[in-house]
């Protein structure tokens, strides 16, 4: 069943086939400024896939709510160092990095590192 009001539209976990989408957005957690991580972060995809976050500490990240197995799942992390700097980035065991090695990431005070992840087995394996 699909419902349609003045501000969306329901599909109940129905598809799309063969749409074309103008003005396309996608939610935004930590807004324009960013959010500050702290030693951990969960990168929670229930509240959207696009996440502006600023070190603070070095930062162990958890990623939690992907769509199920079967289904592509993707978001990606805008992350940048605080004013310090120097902060470090300790991933999930369930990454697979290009070559087996996370990427470096820049560690110079307020600079911005941007990285994407995809699964399509509901996290258990994140590229």
């Amino acid at each position: 069943m699909v419902r349609i009001s003045s501000s969306r539209i329901d599909m109940e976990q129905a598809r799309i086939d063969q749409a074309v989408i103008k003005g396309y957005g996608e939610t935004l957690v930590g807004g324009t400024t960013g959010v500050s991580t702290g030693s951990s972060y969960n990168i929670d995809l229930s509240t959207g896939n696009v996440f502006n976050l600023k070190l603070t500490a070095n930062c162990t990240f958890a990623f939690s709510n992907p769509t199920a197995s079967g289904t592509a799942c993707s978001f990606v992390i805008y992350l940048s160092q605080d004013a310090t700097g120097s902060r470090t980035v300790t991933w999930p065991a369930s990454v697979l990095w290009p070559g087996g090695n996370a990427p470096t990431l820049t560690t110079t005070a307020n600079k911005i590192d941007i990285l994407s992840f995809f699964t399509v087995d509901a996290g258990t394996t994140w590229f």
